[in-house]
This record gives structure tokens, C-alpha cells and sequence, in this order.
């Protein structure tokens, strides 16, 4: 009987908050789907998988416009493709905050610097900023020739065959950032806790997605109780217990050895007396200045892992993909190469990479046709005005980047694969490219993950010729937080015949 009522009362409190109460929003005047009582448009995602939904927001534009509102039982999502609604969207200064779906990172990555937000963020960026100072970089780029090497070496034992380039490109992305970001060496730490981080990290992508997908799992009270989330639990108890203990231990070593610190920075300093940063380095100077904590610490290191394995290797997969389809970028990429190596096989430095222009354009096409993150969300703390739209506190807005670089009155013969797009001097609009994101949130490691794509591909074009499965074939896409393919992403590595 009790229960009875009790549901009774909470169903008219649900008709009244989403109907009787709600308030007037200028929103609701914009096209969208169709939107039904309490609901919204819930309905017309019904069993939708994640590559109808993919295939709907490529629809939906043609259908509503380039603003167009999504309302889900209460939640307003505007959705904006237009360059100039993206530049005031990605521009504002307040209006920060992550949408929800980032909420379900926050156990494994806390609130560091890729969803914190107010004054925490500008703190965090503050501090984590001069960790990318150009001499770092260049230090870092020592890594990122060593790894190419080993990916070169790795791909020679496979020449020949079709090879599913994820898990190889995973794994070389994956080492990558963590001798960067932690100072570890994972592919040559056989030990039983690098092995169970290395398949924690993959596990965790995989069930963020799985979560993603299913609105019943978003309930925190409901998602850990299944076994997803029970998976989930076990998997962020190894990544934080591994992740401590290498910050443990790089703490030891920075104790003893706090005076060359300094002299990594420092232009001038002796080469024979520098030792390489970890970006974790950094961060621990700066806990030693009370700027960061322990628990912050983990928070950012854990984040950068994230933001600096998928992303970058979903861009050299799709980079390998297309590379592979057009034997002519490869012929320009390696004879960039040839001009400035000569037929030295040296490692590339950093004035090496800064000469290869093509292949710098090559990226910003690869880019262009794949960002690694096709949408990014924001949440509305602030009433502004987009143009003559008054969008209010609360709303959410999903800015469409791979839809955006695909427009055709933007970028002619939107869908070829052309890097001379990137070294003709086109002038187009500075929101108009925006795979790293713009704005105050843009991506700090974006110089980063250009100079280690730079190494890899430059590299794989030296000692390759890339052959496609499947002339001209692209992959079937689906909705994600990356910029993921359905199936699996095949090509032949031939070495090339050195003169």
C-alpha cells in the first residue's frame, strides 16, 4: 500500500518538475527531433547502436540545421556546427565545465586538468603548462625516436602480411607516454603489476565505452553493481596502485638528484650534465613548492596517460590508413625524408622534424579527416549570448568537429585526402581547424603528440611502402568519447630497398 502511494507521489513529481514546472527556454524554439512529454526525445534512441548514432548526428544537420536541440527528460543539448557559434562557444572564458559523460572518468583520473574546472583548472593549467617548456620537448623527443625505432623494428618482423595496426600502434603510443609522463619503461618491464597495468589501461577504455552506451549503467548505484562496474573496480585498484608506486619511487630519485632539475630548463646548460624529465618530474617539483598534492598528483599523471596513448594512436591508425591508400603522399613523405638524411639512417633531432613540412601537413590532413575527439561537450554555467541565441545556465552544448571539418563551403573536396590543403596559405578561419580543441580548454599537448606523430610516421615512411587491404575502403565509425573504427584496420608493410 505504502509503496503504491510512494511510487503514485513520485510520478506526479516527475509529470510536475518536466511539465507544469518547467521554465520557458528560448532553446525550444530551434528545430530538433521530435520531443514527446517528460522523455523528450529518449524515444528516438531507442535501440540505437553506437553506429546509428554516429550516422544520426552526421544526419541530423541535413535534417534541422546547423543548431539544432536534443532534450532529454529535462536536459537541453544544442548542438552547434557552425564555425562561428564554435568560435563564441570554445572562446568563452567561463563557460569550462565538461558535459556528464566525463563524470564516469573521474574515478580513475579524479579532476585533473581534463575535467576540472573553475578556479582548480586555471590552477592546474598554471602549473602544468611550463612542463611542456620547449626544452622538455626536445627531451622528450629523445623518447619518442627510441620508440619509433622499436615500432620499425617490431613492424619489420611482420612485413609481408596484413597486420590489425591498433594493438601495434596501441602499444608503441601507450610505452610512449609512459616514459614520458611516468619515467617507466613498460615494454621492457615483464613484471607481473607492468603486465596487469598495461591490460588495465586497454580494459578501462573499453568499459568507459560499454557504460557510455547503455543509459542504465550511468546510475552510480546501479553501475557498480554489476559485473561491469565490479571490473571496473578491480582494473582502477591495479592502474592506482601501479601509478603510486612509480611516483613513489620518481620521488625518491628527484630527492637525491633536485639540482639538475634546473639545468633541463636552462638554455645554456652543459648536454653532459642534463638529464631527461619525466613530465611526472615536474609535478613532483612542483608538490615540493606546495602547488600540487599527492592525490593531485596521481590525478594528472593518470590523465595524461589517457589523453596521450588513445587519442594519439586512433590519429596514427586512421594516419596509417590513409597513407597506405595514397602511394603518392608516401612517395613526397619519404623523399622529404631522403633530402634531409641523405641516405644516413640516423635518428631524426628536433631541427630534423622542424624541416619536415610535408609530413606536417600530412598530419594536419590526417587530422582534419579523423580528430582524434569529434565532439567535445560543455555544460553552461554562465547565461550568454550565442550571436542573436540566448542560451541559459544548465545547458548543454556538443560542439561537431568531424562534421565541421567536412564541410565542403570550409575545405573543397571535403572528403579527399589532400595535405596540400595545410602548405598552399589558404587563409580560413582559426576556429575553421580545431582538432586539438581552441579556446582556454585547447589541448596543452598538442605540440607534444605532433612531434611524436612526426618521429613515427616519418620513420615507418623511411623503411615502408604502406599497402592497403582494401583500395579505397574507409571504416565504418561509431559514437565514442575517440573517434573509433568498427572493425579492425589492416595494412601490409613492405621494406623499402635501400640504395
Amino acid at each position: 500500500m505504502f509503496l503504491q502511494i510512494g511510487l503514485a507521489v513520485l510520478i506526479a513529481f516527475v509529470i510536475w518538475k518536466f511539465v507544469f514546472n518547467e521554465e520557458e527556454n528560448p532553446l525550444d524554439q530551434l528545430p530538433g527531433p521530435p520531443k514527446w512529454p517528460i522523455v523528450g526525445s529518449a524515444l528516438s534512441y531507442i535501440g540505437a547502436s553506437n553506429i546509428d548514432l554516429f550516422n544520426l548526428l552526421l544526419d541530423f544537420p541535413k535534417k534541422y540545421g546547423y543548431r539544432y536541440v536534443i532534450k532529454v527528460f529535462g536536459r537541453r543539448i544544442l548542438h552547434i556546427y557552425n564555425v562561428k557559434d564554435i568560435e563564441i562557444v570554445l572562446s568563452h572564458s567561463k563557460n569550462i565545465t565538461k558535459t556528464m559523460p566525463y563524470s564516469f572518468l573521474e574515478p580513475w583520473l579524479g579532476t585533473g586538468l581534463l575535467i576540472s574546472t573553475g578556479s582548480k583548472w586555471h590552477q592546474r593549467r598554471k602549473i602544468i603548462t611550463p612542463t611542456f617548456h620547449f626544452n622538455i620537448l626536445k627531451n622528450f623527443s629523445k623518447v619518442f625516436e627510441k620508440k619509433s625505432r622499436d615500432l620499425v623494428h617490431r613492424l619489420k618482423k611482420m612485413s609481408g602480411e596484413y597486420v590489425d595496426v591498433f594493438p601495434v600502434i596501441s602499444d608503441f603510443t601507450l610505452y610512449t607516454i609512459c616514459e614520458t609522463a611516468m619515467g617507466t619503461q613498460l615494454d621492457f618491464d615483464n613484471s607481473t603489476s607492468s603486465i596487469e597495468y598495461k591490460e588495465s589501461i586497454k580494459q578501462i577504455g573499453n568499459q568507459f565505452v560499454n557504460r557510455l552506451t547503455k543509459f542504465w549503467l550511468h546510475a552510480d548505484f546501479v553501475f557498480y553493481q554489476t559485473t561491469l562496474g565490479k571490473q571496473f573496480v578491480k582494473c582502477l585498484k591495479i592502474v592506482h596502485s601501479f601509478a603510486d608506486n612509480v611516483i613513489v619511487e620518481r620521488k625518491n630519485i628527484i630527492n637525491q638528484e633536485d639540482s639538475s632539475l634546473v639545468q633541463n630548463l636552462d638554455e645554456h646548460a652543459d648536454k653532459e650534465t642534463k638529464k631527461r624529465l619525466a613530465f611526472l618530474d615536474l609535478l613532483i617539483v612542483a608538490e615540493k613548492k606546495r602547488e600540487i598534492n599527492m592525490e593531485g598528483i596521481r590525478e594528472e599523471v593518470n590523465t595524461f596517460m589517457f589523453e596521450g596513448h588513445d587519442t594519439t594512436a586512433m590519429a596514427l591508425i586512421y594516419g596509417l590508413m590513409l597513407l597506405a591508400d595514397h602511394e603518392e603522399v608516401q612517395a613526397n613523405i619519404y623523399e622529404e625524408c631522403k633530402t634531409i638524411f641523405g641516405d644516413s639512417d640516423r635518428t631524426p633531432s628536433w631541427s630534423d622534424l622542424t624541416e619536415m613540412k610535408y609530413l606536417e601537413a600530412t598530419i594536419k590532413e590526417i587530422l582534419r579527416l579523423y580528430p582524434s575527439v569529434p565532439l567535445i561537450g560543455r555544460k553552461v554555467t554562465e547565461d550568454f549570448m550565442l550571436d542573436d541565441l540566448p542560451v541559459k545556465k544548465g545547458v548543454e552544448i556538443l560542439v561537431h568537429i568531424y562534421d565541421m571539418h567536412r564541410r565542403e563551403n570550409i575545405y573543397p573536396e571535403a572528403e579527399a585526402f589532400k595535405p596540400e590543403r595545410f602548405l598552399n596559405g589558404e587563409v580560413r578561419h582559426p576556429y575553421a581547424y580545431i582538432p586539438f580543441s581552441a579556446g582556454p580548454r585547447n589541448c596543452i599537448g598538442q605540440r607534444f603528440a605532433m612531434q611524436e606523430m612526426k618521429c613515427a610516421l616519418s620513420e615507418i615512411c623511411r623503411n615502408f611502402r604502406l599497402v592497403p587491404k582494401t583500395k579505397g575502403a574507409r571504416p565504418t565509425l561509431k559514437a565514442d568519447i575517440i573517434l573509433r573504427s568498427v572493425d579492425p584496420i589492416y595494412v601490409k608493410f613492405l621494406p623499402r630497398q635501400l640504395k
